[in-house]
């Protein structure tokens, strides 16, 4: 198996809709094709690993180098591995935010900024720090000292990675509704949008 991380800028700024239809997507082929992995959206900015067999994993490279969606692409790593480290989602997500950022140790003088393709491809510490904060449950300290067998530990890590991901999945549906609201374009697309955030919500 094999791992690679990149970095893209986003052709244009990502609205809740057109983040739903890549998570869409990416959910759907990931799951077909064996690869899991983690995304993270800020700052018209995506850091992205993704993990898998090695056909596998670099065909979607290579597809998302000739997506127009992605920008300015730059491989952080590409390197073997004998594990997966997002073993959890298919693909999990996470938008960056300024007050998150600046809670992550380490990062105090980070900003949402200088969450970029520039700075990132200079900053390998920076990088595993931001993916290694995303890819842990916040409470995972908790749930290290208690005296459980690894299996409990286990299936519990897994609920809460599940429960959050799908939790985002729904504020993107209900902003995208939010959005075409205001602008008086609702349209039966966002009565399916409706459903797959009730479908999302069920499954916490």
């Amino acid at each position: 198996m094999i791992k690679i991380l990149y970095t893209s800028s986003a052709a244009h700024p990502m609205s809740a809709e057109d983040l739903l239809n890549l998570l869409s997507q990416s959910l759907k082929n990931n799951s077909k094709n064996g690869v899991t992995g983690m995304l993270l959206y800020g700052n018209a900015t995506f850091l992205q690993a993704l993990e898998g067999e090695e056909e596998s994993v670099d065909k979607l490279y290579e597809k998302i180098q000739n997506d127009p969606r992605h920008i300015n692409i730059k491989l952080l790593r590409r390197r073997t591995i004998q594990y997966r480290r997002y073993s959890d989602w298919s693909m999990g997500f996470k938008r960056i935010s300024e007050k998150e950022l600046k809670q992550i140790e380490g990062l105090r003088d980070f900003s949402e900024k200088d969450f970029n393709a520039e700075y990132l491809t200079q900053h390998s510490a920076v990088v595993e720090s931001i993916m290694d904060n995303y890819r842990t449950p916040y409470w995972d300290p908790l749930v290290r000292e208690l005296d459980q067998k690894e299996e409990v530990i286990r299936n519990l890590k897994k609920t809460i990675a599940h429960s959050k991901s799908c939790a985002e999945i729904a504020i993107l549906v209900l902003e995208s509704i939010g959005d075409a609201s205001k602008a008086g374009s609702l349209t039966e697309g966002h009565v399916h949008l409706s459903e797959l955030a009730l479908d999302a919500l069920k499954q916490i």
